[in-house]
C-alpha cells in the first residue's frame, strides 16, 4: 500500500510541475484533473487488480512524456494521450464499477422523459406525462448518484460536497415539471 501511495505522489508531483507551466486553457484541455483522479483510482485497485498494475506504467509514460507533449501541440499525439486515458477510464468503469457524478441522473432522466411519453400517450395527455416521468427520473437518479457517492464509486468525486443550493435548484426544477404536468393536464381535459 505504501508503494502506491508512493507511486500516485510522484504522478501528482509531476504533474503539478507540469501544470505551473502551463495556462488554465491548457490544463482543461488536457484534463488534469481527470489525469490525476484516475491515477489515484488506479493506485487504489493496484493492489487486487493486474490490469490496473499495468495501467500504472501507462500512467506513468504518459506524465513522462506530457510535458513534450504540451509544449510541441501535436493533435496526433494528444489523441493518443487521450486514446490511453479513456482506455483506463473504460477499465475502471467496467471491472471496478465506477460512474462519472451525475452518472445515473441523466441516464434515468432520459429513461423517465421516455417512461412519460409513454404514459401521456397512453392517457391521451404527452404534456402531463412527460414532466412526470423527467421528475421521477431525476428523483431516482439522485437517489442512485447518491448510493453510489455512498460506496466510493465516483471516478472523480468533487472536493466540495454538492451546496444547499444545488439541492434547491433540483427540488425548484422538479416543482415546476409536476406544475406543468398539473397545468398541461388541466388544459388538455377543458380543451376535450
Amino acid at each position: 500500500m505504501k508503494g502506491q501511495s508512493d507511486w500516485y505522489d510522484d504522478i501528482a508531483k509531476r504533474i503539478g510541475e507540469i501544470s505551473n507551466t502551463l495556462s488554465q486553457k491548457d490544463y482543461r484541455k488536457y484534463k488534469l484533473d481527470l489525469f490525476l483522479c484516475v491515477a489515484q483510482r488506479v493506485a487504489e485497485f493496484s493492489p487486487v487488480c493486474t490490469e490496473c498494475h499495468t495501467f500504472q506504467q501507462d500512467i506513468t509514460s504518459l506524465t513522462r512524456d506530457m510535458s513534450n507533449l504540451v509544449q510541441i501541440g501535436d493533435k496526433e499525439g494528444r489523441k493518443a494521450y487521450f486514446k490511453a486515458l479513456n482506455k483506463v477510464i473504460g477499465h475502471l468503469q467496467r471491472q471496478h464499477k465506477l460512474v462519472t457524478e451525475g452518472y445515473y441522473m441523466g441516464l434515468c432522466m432520459a429513461l423517465g422523459s421516455g417512461l412519460g411519453v409513454a404514459i401521456g400517450a397512453a392517457t391521451d395527455n404527452i404534456g402531463a406525462g412527460l414532466p412526470i416521468g423527467v421528475g421521477c427520473g431525476i428523483a431516482i437518479g439522485v437517489a442512485l448518484d447518491a448510493k453510489a457517492k455512498k460506496e466510493g464509486r465516483i471516478l472523480c468525486p468533487r472536493e466540495t460536497t454538492r451546496s444547499p443550493k444545488t439541492a434547491l435548484v433540483l427540488l425548484v426544477i422538479v416543482g415546476l415539471l409536476a406544475l406543468a404536468a398539473i397545468l398541461g393536464f388541466v388544459l388538455f381535459s377543458r380543451s376535450t
